[in-house]
């Protein structure tokens, strides 16, 4: 509580920076900076820090479950020194936001196997039931082994294709064969969907033409377990709020890429602290209501302020110290154990 408190008010993950922030949180100025420094280093030698790590994101999914019908897959990376970080992350999807609810720590450089997908997915699971969710992946999340791992699991998923993946099977189901397919896909608005078999999985290949005008990219495609084109292209759409959570935890948030360690124990469960702290950011802006919208020219709109910034800056009032967090968090978890509805004779 202590170090998410200081990540919040620090907006780092330095604890060179954290430090500093620990005198106003215990309200004890007169301890010198370097113990403070010492206080966090032994923190986070716990000896058990994936026990911790899990506490945590369970306490964070249980503040949206139920609630949500997508999952997003994808992954962000750095190096501390010459150590290379990959984080392959699998969030959830709650109000057009994303919040990450379990990752591994890769440790290389390049996309991430089958395998080490699959075994994502599969301690994920251990965690939280996720079957009848829709996972939304880009191009790099392909393979018909994880494919047919996520059917069998049933989860449902809509992910990106390059060009010309999977031909030949797509060629030999019944109907039009993949070029012929590609020649109506740019005749029609709305695209074309045509159902397959892929290592005995039954899915569905859609073609869409592409509202950039790239010419060097003409169509767009899509392969799901999922059967109607609109419910496809749709959910496809919200794959990009990944991109915004990782800005969120990274440059435009807590700048995770500061954080000083490079033993994998360490950097998970400060990273777990990190997604606790943009959880609760989230939280304030969520229970704030709506937001302001900024309308456009065109007629179209977003949002003035992002539930995030706007979320931070509510929170700080509550990690003013470390008395005032814990009755904040104390606050919120009653709220979780508290029935809603009372039944009075």
């Amino acid at each position: 509580m202590l170090v998410c408190s200081a990540i919040v008010l620090a907006r780092s993950t330095n604890l060179n920076v954290l430090k500093d922030y620990l005198p106003q949180l215990l309200d004890n100025d007169r301890t010198k900076a370097d113990s403070h420094y010492k206080r966090l280093i032994r923190f986070f030698r716990f000896e058990r820090p994936n026990r911790l790590v899990i506490c945590i994101l369970q306490f964070v999914f249980r503040l949206f479950q139920s609630r949500f019908t997508h999952l997003i897959l994808d992954a962000t990376t750095w190096r501390v020194g010459q150590k290379p970080i990959h984080l392959l992350t699998l969030c959830i999807l709650y109000r057009n936001t994303a919040i990450p609810i379990y990752w591994r720590q890769l440790n290389k450089k390049g996309h991430s196997s089958e395998v080490e997908r699959q075994q994502l997915m599969t301690e994920a699971l251990l965690y939280y039931r996720l079957q009848g969710k829709i996972l939304l992946a880009d191009r790099e999340y392909v393979g018909e082994k994880w494919l047919r791992y996520l059917y069998s699991e049933g989860i449902d998923f809509v992910v990106r294709l390059s060009a010309g993946c999977y031909r030949l099977p797509i060629s030999a189901a019944p109907g039009p064969v993949y070029s012929k397919l590609s020649r109506q896909a740019l005749r029609r608005k709305r695209g074309v969907i045509k159902q397959f078999v892929l290592n005995g999985c039954s899915l569905s290949i859609v073609m869409l033409k592409n509202p950039k005008n790239d010419p060097d990219e003409p169509l767009l495609y899509f392969i799901s377990s999922l059967v109607h084109k609109v419910k496809i292209t749709e959910a496809y759409r919200r794959r990009w709020r990944i991109e915004t959570c990782f800005k969120h935890l990274k440059t435009q948030g807590f700048n995770i890429e500061d954080l000083n360690f490079k033993n994998d124990g360490k950097i998970m469960l400060l990273i777990a602290i990190v997604v606790m702290a943009y959880v609760l950011s989230l939280r304030e802006a969520f229970e704030s209501g709506s937001l302001k919208q900024k309308v456009y020219r065109d007629g179209s709109s977003s949002m003035a302020v992002s539930f995030f910034r706007q979320g931070i800056t509510s929170l700080r009032r509550h990690v003013q110290s470390l008395v005032i967090f814990i009755r904040y968090l104390e606050t919120i978890s009653q709220a979780l154990i508290t029935p809603k509805w009372v039944y009075v004779q």
